[in-house]
């Protein structure tokens, strides 16, 4: 299956994510932050990218811009999680940030997974 990178500070979201991709088949690292995640992404090849928003240190924004102007991460899709910004203010920042999908919290996984499935499907054809 494919390969996941969940970044988040929250501890539960990081287990309950790798749990759930795992037990349907995809390898998932996961990062308490971006410092981390990025750290990762630079020693692994993913397929996908998940990222908080609201992070200490490195947050969501700078994460999506590491990887898109990176050469090996501007075919990676990113979705963007957060919690403190309402719909309409999330898709103008999603668009600012490049990232291809957005999720707000809280959020039930099998939306992310409906929104993780439609990214892999799309940006594998593009490979």
């Amino acid at each position: 299956m494919s390969s996941i990178l969940l970044i988040d500070d929250d501890p539960i979201i990081r287990k309950m994510g790798q749990s759930y991709f795992t037990a349907k088949g995809h390898s998932v690292m996961v990062a308490k932050d971006g410092r981390e995640g990025l750290s990762h992404f630079k020693r692994h090849n993913f397929d996908l990218v998940i990222t908080d928003l609201m992070m200490p240190d490195v947050h969501g924004f700078m994460v999506i811009d590491a990887v898109k102007g990176s050469s090996k991460g501007a075919t990676t899709p990113v979705i963007l999680l957060t919690a403190d910004i309402k719909e309409p203010e999330l898709q103008s920042y999603e668009r600012k940030a490049f990232a291809d999908e957005h999720v707000a919290k809280p959020f039930d996984i099998p939306t992310l997974e409906e929104k993780v499935n439609a990214l892999l499907a799309e940006f594998g054809d593009r490979v």
